[in-house]
């Protein structure tokens, strides 16, 4: 059974798993939560773990009715590609965004630290104990970069927001992180940082989705010297999701993405990381979990669930 609502008619809830505070994905869900409580007719609660590691069983299992996830967490957990092993086969698309994370290796504005080539040498964050899907995507941008972690002097962290605090903190020279992420804003207002660019060829494209998964994107960043992009900037991304449960309840997945969908102004607006989240892309055309049964009728009956669309969901297994 899944047991997703809780409540009367009047004051049903939702729960909502999430990435810790501080995170990205926190905040991403808290803006969609913040949005559905307003217009959805159910009250959402965020709840915060330490990385989805943490949740993504119990949201499997339908303890927890939505997250807000980026698309490799959710690839590497659906495929069972994790310490665990463990294949969460019920997790289904509700809606997609264009990627919250925009990612790097991130270090002080007056590093030497240029290129990734410049990182040999040097204390670096690895491991990242609670978010199993960062390691690959971090191996992958190493690699392609001629880098090795024989080359680096690895540092574990238990998780994304431990990684920015190592450097905060002085125990790393570079940390990977996501371009916005408050952890790094918060170091960035006491010393600038700096993103390291990647290559955005279409050969290091198609190496990085062979050796991470196959939704990684490359985006060329504009300058954003507040938020440690001095010139313009490569960076990995990929598309951010809404899940939920195979199982979860149809009226209340109905009342979800309508209230995403007619308030759609409103829901880029309630934190920068939903600035993607716009009604012509909540349907991908690179999904790498199935969209569930709801929200594929809900595209259908707003127009953008095309062939294209069709056929990649309909090649998932």
């Amino acid at each position: 059974a899944v047991f997703t609502v809780v409540g009367t008619a009047s004051a049903k809830t939702i729960v909502m798993a999430t990435d810790k505070a501080g995170t990205l994905y926190n905040a991403t869900g808290a803006g969609i939560a913040k949005v559905l409580t307003k217009h959805s007719g159910y009250r959402v609660v965020v709840r915060a773990f330490g990385g989805p590691d943490a949740y993504i069983d119990a949201m499997d299992k339908g303890e927890y009715a939505l997250t807000a996830i980026s698309s490799n967490s959710a690839w590497f957990n659906y495929n069972g590609k994790t310490k665990s092993k463990r294949a969460t086969r019920n997790l289904r698309i509700l809606r997609s965004g264009a990627g919250a994370l925009r990612l790097s290796f991130v270090v002080y504005a007056d590093s030497d630290i240029k290129t990734f080539a410049d990182l040999k040498g040097h204390r670096v964050t690895s491991d990242f104990g609670g978010h199993a899907a960062i390691n690959p995507i971090v191996n992958g941008a190493l690699a392609v970069s001629g880098v090795s972690w024989s080359d680096l002097t690895p540092v574990p962290v238990t998780g994304a927001l431990d990684s920015p605090r190592a450097l905060g903190a002085g125990r790393v020279d570079a940390a990977w992180g996501s371009l916005g992420m408050p952890a790094v804003r918060e170091i960035n207002a006491k010393r600038k940082v700096r993103y390291l660019s990647i290559d955005g060829s279409a050969k290091t494209l198609a190496e990085l989705r062979r050796l991470v998964f196959p939704g990684v994107r490359l985006v060329r960043m504009p300058a954003l010297k507040h938020l440690g992009l001095p010139e313009p900037t490569t960076m990995i991304t990929s598309d951010s999701y809404l899940l939920t449960n195979k199982d979860a309840d149809p009226a209340m997945l109905k009342a979800v993405l309508k209230a995403l969908w007619d308030n759609e102004k409103e829901l880029q607006k309630a934190h920068f990381s939903l600035r993607g989240f716009k009604n012509a892309t909540a349907a991908t055309d690179v999904p790498v979990v199935p969209y569930h049964p709801v929200a594929i009728d809900f595209y259908k009956s707003k127009g953008i669930w095309n062939s294209k669309i069709a056929a990649a969901n309909a090649a998932l297994k």
